[in-house]
């Protein structure tokens, strides 16, 4: 199965970094990660808000593959427990499902344009997450739900 976590920003905390280099190397029996950073927009006022989402949509919608499960991170969407997000992948790749891409938005959150076109539209949780902790959070779970799925001993 290829992964890959479409992001906007750069993971610029040096911890997160290192979280993340871990569950990237973590998955590596499991799935191929790519990770791709987008530039951000600049926003100067919360009034462009609507128009910086629209911009960086745009931006999503070249790097996301076609065929793909795509799949949005935002607030609203579904909640999964750690076995029902297992249970949801693994679902995908008996379907078949070879490219899973998953979205996560900047400091302004994604644009309905997203959302509409998602397949799935998950919340890793009903807080608000820095986009940097949500690729952190989405890495660790995506190695849990692995884990789940293969019987290993990760999660008891």
């Amino acid at each position: 199965m290829r992964l890959k976590i479409v992001c906007m920003g750069k993971t610029k905390e040096g911890f997160i970094k290192e979280g993340i280099a871990k569950y990237v190397r973590y998955l590596q029996p499991y799935a191929d990660v790519e990770i791709r950073e987008l530039k951000e927009e600049k926003i100067r006022d919360l009034s462009e808000a609507p128009l910086v989402r629209k911009k960086e949509a745009v931006k999503i919608f070249k790097t996301a593959a076609s065929g793909a499960l795509l799949i949005a991170l935002d607030e609203r969407g579904q909640e999964f427990t750690s076995h029902g997000f297992a249970s949801f992948l693994n679902r995908a790749i008996e379907s078949g499902m070879r490219d899973v891409t998953f979205i996560v938005g900047g400091a302004m959150g994604l644009d309905e344009s997203v959302i509409g076109r998602a397949n799935t539209v998950m919340a890793l949780s009903r807080w608000t997450l820095t986009h940097e902790i949500a690729r952190l959070v989405l890495l660790e779970q995506l190695y849990r739900a692995f884990t789940i799925i293969k019987g290993k001993t990760y999660h008891y």
